[in-house]
């Protein structure tokens, strides 16, 4: 179990990381695709790992992900005018 993943919600998840993918790490609340992203490979996951993982867990993860983000830079173009 390197890298697990469950669904908390809508577009939340729980996450464990152990060896051989990274260090041990599990996350004390659920967290965003965003988030995982940036934890992650900190820890030594891949990032096909990653994704693989995402996918395991919730199919459709990656409409999420686009959401966030593209909700992120929409807020970041705002408050730069």
């Amino acid at each position: 179990m390197p890298i697990t993943v469950h669904k908390h919600g809508e577009g939340r998840y729980q996450v464990a990381v152990s060896p051989p993918e990274g260090s041990y790490w599990r996350s004390s609340s659920p967290v965003t695709a965003r988030e995982i992203f940036e934890k992650l490979p900190g820890l030594g996951c891949h990032i096909t790992d990653i994704s693989d993982a995402l996918y395991a867990a919730d199919p459709l993860w990656a409409a999420a992900y686009d959401k966030e983000v593209l909700t992120r830079l929409e807020a970041g173009a705002d408050s730069r005018e």
